[in-house]
């Protein structure tokens, strides 16, 4: 049953990874918003559909189930990445911007609060933003 089930669902998976996983501006958003909790239950509802599991399934088994990290991970990892391109940016003016709002004014500036959030979501220190990957989410 399970392996029929993983046949008909991989490309129902593939095509909603590629059509509605890019989240493009994402590293952009509040992370600490109350909506991206939303956002993060939709997900988890398309992902059951296509799956075809039931809707009581437990939202922490969705998305290991199909391979994937919690979107909430997915969406900190994409934002500390972002965060680490600004901070060691080339143009002088993104660093600039970047560094103030990530070091010293962290919960005044949006991209501080996102770095302080991503790296409690992941459970790290905001020190060692420049080290996460998806393999330690």
């Amino acid at each position: 049953m399970y392996c029929a089930i993983f046949v008909i669902a991989t490309p129902w998976l593939n095509f909603l990874r590629s059509y509605c996983g890019d989240f493009y501006g994402s590293v952009l958003w509040e992370l600490a918003h109350p909506s991206v909790e939303d956002v993060c239950i939709n997900w988890r509802k398309g992902l059951k559909r296509v799956w075809e599991l039931p809707t009581r399934t437990h939202s922490a088994l969705v998305a290991p189930l199909c391979g994937l990290l919690p979107l909430r991970f997915e969406l900190a990892c994409r934002c500390s990445r972002f965060i680490v391109k600004c901070l060691n940016s080339s143009n002088s003016i993104v660093r600039f911007v970047a560094g103030p709002g990530v070091l010293h004014r962290r919960m005044h500036s949006p991209i501080g609060r996102n770095a302080q959030h991503s790296a409690t979501v992941l459970g790290t220190p905001l020190s060692k933003l420049a080290s996460i990957n998806k393999k330690m989410a």
